[in-house]
């Protein structure tokens, strides 16, 4: 009997592996969920607390992902992992919540997101929006069908164009900054806006 068992294409270098990484977990949320973690927590503090908790967290969670994955070399990802450690029900059904739940919502979301800074940045009508936020997931599923070379070049550069806005934020923050907010209470403009700490760390987490 013949090998029918699929294996990835180890098409990524270093660095394009190290850009993937970054540019997954340095997502579009670090540049919109500030004011809202800001909101949520009530205080420059706080909110500071809870970019904090929530880095932790994540921390404790790519550590854990990590080993496990070190002691399952299938193809699958998160899915072979829950199979392996839960059972077959809980991989399916974990499976089936990546595709046709998280992954369609958060690439919607970014898309979304995308279309409006788009016709912001250009001036353009708001109507162009959506349209905008279709051509650019389009073009990033092209990008990901053809082979790996192209995507890892284009991964790269969009890993590095978003960390150079990042890196002047931190730069002009700590030299430029008012060094005097810390500390500063934040007014709560409405109901909905409050939320606690709490909501501020899940806030922190979709960055």
């Amino acid at each position: 009997m013949g090998n029918n068992e699929q294996k990835l294409n180890r098409g990524f270098g270093l660095t394009a592996s190290l850009a993937l990484v970054v540019g997954t977990i340095i997502g579009s949320g670090i540049f919109f969920k500030q004011g809202s973690v800001l909101e949520s927590a009530g205080s420059t503090n706080a909110a500071m607390l809870a970019w904090i908790a929530g880095g932790l967290l994540t921390l404790a969670s790519g550590i854990s992902v990590a080993e496990i994955g070190s002691q399952m070399d299938k193809t699958g990802g998160i899915y072979i992992y829950i199979e392996k450690i839960y059972g077959k029900i809980w991989g399916f059904l974990a499976g089936w919540m990546q595709v046709v739940f998280y992954g369609p919502a958060m690439m919607g979301s970014i898309a979304a997101y995308f279309g409006i800074l788009f016709v912001d940045l250009f001036g353009l009508s708001k109507s162009l929006a959506i349209p905008s936020a279709i051509i650019a997931l389009s073009f990033v599923g092209l990008i990901n069908s053809i082979p790996n070379r192209f995507s890892a070049g284009f991964q790269i550069i969009t890993t590095t164009v978003k960390m150079l806005p990042i890196i002047a934020l931190i730069i002009f923050g700590l030299f430029f900054g008012q060094h005097d907010a810390i500390g500063q209470t934040v007014a709560q403009v409405s109901q909905s806006g409050q939320g606690g700490f709490g909501v501020a760390v899940l806030a922190t987490l979709f960055a």
